[in-house]
């Protein structure tokens, strides 16, 4: 409840990373920057924007890519991936669905991806230049080539190519917890999506858990030993790992 998710219900299964009869619990704490999410589809939408939405079975491409001789590798791979295909094996049970802004980045805030912003596609010197840095509503063109078919695939006529405030945006979503202070907390998990693309988040906090209760490694090796196994997994993608662990009273 309240967010919280039960990882083992099991005695022998709690055995194995460490864990009591008590049961282990996880929460997770962050929000992905998608444009599928209701906010971010709104403020897209209002700066003239689109987003559009495809399918990918990821299992196929990932296996090409995995590293079969690690036996940790074989173990999540069979613990997570084994509920992917349905129990006639023809159809997959569970699809990645992918949203795009403007039918091209994946993601709804960033740092880089300028095109997408309005101060980059105006001139300095120009007064709508100093409106869009205050945030004013400014009509822009990018500079870049852009995927207009996929807007007309979508609403069947063309875009006036014409946006209004930033499409992609580079402001953070900061949330506050208080973590360790009772002695309940064991560690946090921050990653970026090169990990959570090929291990779920339950099997992620299994993984650490064990790693650092159970084999004893450290917080630093534990995050090296995570990103090595998103390798192992396939992750095709960027992987940036890093494990806090709290020394409380359970610990």
């Amino acid at each position: 409840s309240n967010g919280w998710s039960i990882l083992e219900e099991h005695v022998q299964d709690l055995n194995k990373i460490g864990g009591s009869r008590k049961g282990i619990i996880y929460k997770e704490v962050a929000e992905s920057h998608c444009p599928s999410s209701a906010k971010e589809y709104e403020r897209i939408q209002a700066a003239n924007g689109w987003v559009t939405h495809e399918t990918e079975i990821p299992i196929i491409t990932q296996l090409q890519r995995m590293n079969w001789n690690d036996r940790d590798v074989l173990d999540i791979f069979q613990r997570c991936f084994s509920d992917r295909f349905s129990r006639n094996h023809s159809k997959p049970a569970r699809i990645l669905n992918i949203y795009r802004v403007c039918g091209d980045l994946a993601v709804s805030r960033a740092i880089g991806d300028r095109e997408y912003k309005a101060a980059f596609n105006l001139e300095p010197s120009s007064s709508t230049f100093e409106n869009s840095v205050a945030g004013g509503g400014v009509k822009w063109r990018s500079s870049a080539p852009m995927p207009y078919r996929t807007y007309k695939d979508l609403h069947n006529e063309d875009h006036d190519g014409e946006f209004e405030g930033d499409l992609i945006i580079a402001t953070p979503s900061i949330r506050f917890f208080r973590l360790g202070l009772d002695g309940v907390d064991e560690f946090i998990l921050i990653a970026c999506d090169g990990l959570w693309d090929v291990i779920d988040p339950d099997d992620a906090v299994r993984v650490t858990r064990n790693l650092l209760f159970v084999v004893e490694l450290s917080s630093k090796e534990c995050a090296e030993r995570l990103t090595e196994l998103a390798r192992g997994l396939g992750s095709s993608d960027n992987i940036t790992v890093v494990v806090v662990r709290f020394y409380g009273k359970s610990t």
